[in-house]
């Protein structure tokens, strides 16, 4: 009966993600009237750095032929200034109108400075104190009027509003000088940086938030900056809301792990047989997420990376049922299985050495259960965070050859060693178990889109998640999530 309806489900329509093309193009226009000819035109993909070229023709237009979905850097020969712009969808053209005066790279040259200046710049920056506020500044601004650029920041909340009372601070890159500052209940604050510099906006719970390039130039500057931002205030009471929900989370996985030992000890079987009757006997429920994605989606050559700590246990029993059905026409998928670090204590788990990684090529069915079991067995069942991150890394090190990466996830569970995300650059393709009537845990949504990925849930496939830029956002089961400072916040239910 369990098999009839398995392969019910599995008759679900297909949808397979292909490659595809589109085409952005400019037009480079003279102030002055006319246009401009023969102008090299340079994107660069801010994913994966590979480059696309074009030149303008006798109209001043460049077509230039990407990938669809995509965000570029801009470079332009006779433009001084570098800009961003999206590629649209399969077969579809993004247009860009530049108007600009031919002597922009001149004017620009003629203001920047030369290198006895640039060298005057940081000696007096290099001189100024390592961390103060603007009265602390103003007499040396006063003094040096040149030497910063006048910027003004306007932070506003959410829905709108001015975001009154919040600390930030920018920080250079170059320098290591940090600029504080606190907006006035209007939501702006004036500062003022010293050129020369790469400056990082950060807040208390969102470190480089944003980062400007402050350029030497003799003229003098003044730059406006505006953002939304969720705030210390909201921030915090999202902190605390957290820390009460994994802490319930928590005190369930363990009851659940004293119900299991109990069972055990009643059955008279180890913890590993127990698991594996359990992987066997378990319904999985109505969250079929695992059977509706993989079924929708023909990935090749998958090396699967599945959560088999605490609640995992429906989802891995659906994954051997999947198993089940395809494992003689996919023999060269591979799994890696993780449950945060064995049974060693909470406390000694380091990120990035926390453990509990197994890693098997595709086996017989009987083989993959009693494999699951072993591994799921070993978890403590401790805290809620798992380690999936270095799942990923030493999993890939672990496979052998292989075209996708698909992770198994517990939407409930944050990922503990999400810092390692940069060390991390192939696409992952995250299925999350648990996520129906919930919020999407945005370290999952993190992952899949600085690794040019996707989300999947039981009705969605979501693929464009990479060409989101700074402050866009994106609905998912209801409710919405905008990216700023480079993260997935959570905006509200719609």
């Amino acid at each position: 009966m369990k098999r009839v309806y398995l392969i019910g489900l599995l008759l679900i329509l297909t949808r397979h993600v292909c490659a595809c093309e589109s085409t952005v193009r400019f037009k480079l226009e003279n102030v002055n009237g006319g246009v401009y000819s023969k102008q090299k035109v340079e994107l660069t993909d801010l994913l994966d750095g590979k480059k696309y070229q074009g030149l303008s023709n006798d109209k001043g237009e460049a077509d230039i032929k990407v990938p669809c979905l995509r965000r570029f850097k801009v470079i332009i020969s006779n433009y001084s200034r570098s800009s961003e712009v999206k590629s649209p969808n399969d077969g579809g053209t993004a247009f860009q109108s530049l108007r600009y005066s031919s002597n922009m790279n001149a004017f620009s040259a003629k203001l920047a400075m030369n290198e006895e200046e640039k060298k005057a710049m940081d000696d007096f920056a290099n001189a100024l104190p390592d961390s103060f506020n603007l009265a602390q500044i103003q007499s040396r601004v006063n003094a040096k009027a040149t030497y910063f650029i006048k910027l003004v920041l306007t932070l506003r909340t959410l829905d709108g509003k001015p975001l009154a009372k919040e600390s930030f601070n920018f920080t250079g890159e170059k320098r290591k000088k940090k600029f504080i500052g606190i907006t006035g209940n209007n939501g702006t604050a004036l500062i003022y940086l010293p050129k020369g510099d790469i400056y990082h906006l950060n807040f208390k719970y969102s470190p480089d938030f944003a980062a400007e390039e402050i350029e030497y130039t003799k003229a003098n500057s003044q730059m406006d900056m505006n953002f939304a931002y969720i705030g210390t205030a909201e921030m915090e009471k999202r902190v605390r809301e957290e820390a009460e929900r994994i802490a319930k989370e928590e005190a369930r996985l363990k009851k659940e792990k004293a119900e299991f030992e109990a069972w055990c000890k009643m059955k008279k079987v180890s913890p590993e047989e127990g698991m594996r009757l359990k992987l066997k006997e378990q319904v999985h429920g109505d969250d079929t997420v695992i059977l509706a994605v993989m079924n929708r989606n023909k990935w090749r050559n998958r090396l699967i990376v599945c959560d088999l700590t605490g609640s995992m246990s429906p989802f891995a029993t659906q994954l051997s049922m999947w198993y089940q059905l395809v494992h003689k026409t996919e023999k060269n998928m591979q799994f890696v299985f993780f449950n945060d670090g064995d049974n060693q204590p909470d406390n000694s788990k380091l990120i990035g050495s926390t453990g509990g990684i197994y890693y098997t090529p595709a086996i017989g069915i009987d083989s993959l259960s009693q494999f699951m079991a072993k591994v799921a067995s070993k978890g403590s069942g401790g805290d809620c965070p798992e380690n999936n991150m270095e799942a990923l890394i030493k999993g890939v090190k672990m496979a052998r050859s292989f075209k996708d990466i698909v992770m198994i996830a517990d939407n409930h569970a944050p990922v503990k060693d999400i810092r390692l995300l940069q060390e991390f650059k192939l696409p992952v393709h995250i299925i999350l178990c648990g996520a129906i009537g919930h919020p999407i845990q945005t370290d999952y949504l993190d992952i899949a889109r600085k690794t040019g990925g996707s989300i999947h849930t039981i009705e969605e496939d979501i693929v464009n998640l990479a060409t989101l830029s700074e402050g866009e956002d994106i609905k998912i089961n209801g409710m919405t999530y905008k990216v700023m400072g480079g993260k997935f916040i959570l905006l509200k239910k719609t």
